[in-house]
């Protein structure tokens, strides 16, 4: 059964406390995902990745023959050939990352923990020789602080810009022993009759591009503050692609679902589009990726989802006030108009997690407090206030402009 196998999730893995709902309303929802129910679609995925990679990785560095680094007699290959192995390589590199971050959420192999971290090391460490286990530490530490300055160690340190937050992130993981470990591969590659140029190319050039490609589409553009600001950036209002399936696939293994990523951490890179559906059914309206760079999501782009934001805002507010009458019996009468869609709010209270929910209560009630629009007894009656407070939590930027 497939609640079976959230559970087993549960045991091997922290649930940040956003997702505490899914542990005690398993089939509240039928908007909740649910993961595979066999380990063999996720092993056959990882050991696919693996061999493509090792495939072009051996072409690459035995086979191309470079320009610049020919010895007598040899012919170089066509430039649309290197070009060609190099690009596809730089793609397989971020596959074999992208197969150690699914090990590390267990959605390799969830019910052989030794084969899935097994999996999740040899990927790392064909990818540029990580600790598994230090990498593992700190994903969840980013997943439990998500934009938390301080706390989220993939979080920037004050400073957003592009190619500082990269360089920030870059030096913040690799260390000494891993230097060393890329300089023994190195040299037994040397020995065995790598060129030492292929390896520049192939082993060196191509996984620094391929964790650009990582950063930049799985930390910078879905963590990036608005302009202007610096602060904390929770994980609820990260950015999220609309790109279709296949260009999400080609720009970052569907690592561009972001949003999704978060709110469902046990679901494998090939179902995040799926989330996405869900998250579409469920009236969720994650920000979409804005144009290159950071600022306000284009106008245009936040009107297509303004739509949904306001039905999400809407049905939390009734989950919220359903809420307040259960404890006040004096509320009951302002909100039986919103109660008539208990499944609607039910749905959208384990979809946005009890710690969205208390976030935006609170928020609510002090905006409530200071514009005095607020009433009732304990919660209080709901105003435009704290509508529009909820709209502006869950929508994008530029669809509440």
């Amino acid at each position: 059964m497939a609640e079976d196998i959230l559970k087993l999730w549960q045991r091997q893995y922290h649930l940040p406390r956003e997702q505490d709902s899914d542990k005690r309303t398993l089939r509240e929802s039928v908007h909740l995902y649910r993961p595979p129910r066999s380990d063999l679609g996720g092993i056959a995925v990882a050991l696919t990745v693996i061999a493509l990679w090792a495939t072009l990785f051996v072409y690459g560095l035995w086979f191309v023959k470079l320009p610049w680094a020919l010895k007598v007699g040899e012919t170089a290959s066509s430039w649309a050939t290197i070009a060609a192995v190099f690009f596809s390589l730089e793609f397989l590199y971020t596959g074999l990352f992208i197969t150690t971050h699914d090990a590390m959420h267990g959605t390799i192999a969830l019910r052989n923990r030794r084969l899935n971290d097994f999996l999740g090391q040899l990927a790392i460490s064909l990818y540029a020789w990580f600790d598994y286990s230090v990498l593992h530490r700190k994903h969840w530490e980013h997943h439990n602080h998500t934009g938390e300055p301080r706390k989220d160690p993939d979080f920037h340190t004050g400073n957003p810009h592009l190619l500082v937050w990269f360089t920030q992130f870059m030096v913040s993981y690799v260390t000494l022993p891993q230097f060393l470990k890329i300089a023994a591969w190195s040299n037994l590659l040397l020995a065995a009759g790598a060129p030492l140029a292929n390896q520049l190319l192939f082993m060196t050039a191509a996984p620094i591009l391929s964790a650009f490609r990582l950063f930049y589409y799985g930390t910078y553009v879905p963590h990036h503050p608005e302009k202007g600001h610096t602060g904390a950036m929770p994980w609820q209002v990260s950015r999220t692609s609309s790109a279709s399936r296949l260009r999400s696939f080609l720009t970052c293994y569907h690592f561009d679902l972001h949003w999704e990523h978060h709110r469902w951490p046990y679901a494998p890179w090939w179902e995040l589009p799926k989330c996405r559906r869900i998250a579409r059914g469920a009236a969720l309206a994650p920000q979409p990726l804005p144009v290159p760079g950071p600022g306000p999501v284009p106008a245009a782009v936040g009107a297509a989802v303004a739509a949904p934001a306001a039905a999400a805002a809407a049905a939390a507010a009734a989950a919220a006030s359903a809420d307040s009458a259960a404890a006040s019996p004096a509320g009951s009468a302002s909100i039986s108009s919103g109660s008539s869609s208990a499944p609607q709010s039910s749905a959208a209270s384990l979809l946005l997690g009890e710690g969205v929910r208390e976030l935006l209560a609170a928020g609510a009630k002090e905006l409530a407090a200071a514009s005095g629009c607020g009433g009732g007894g304990e919660g209080g009656g709901s105003c435009q206030a704290e509508l529009a407070l909820r709209q502006r939590v869950l929508a994008p930027a530029g669809a509440l402009a």
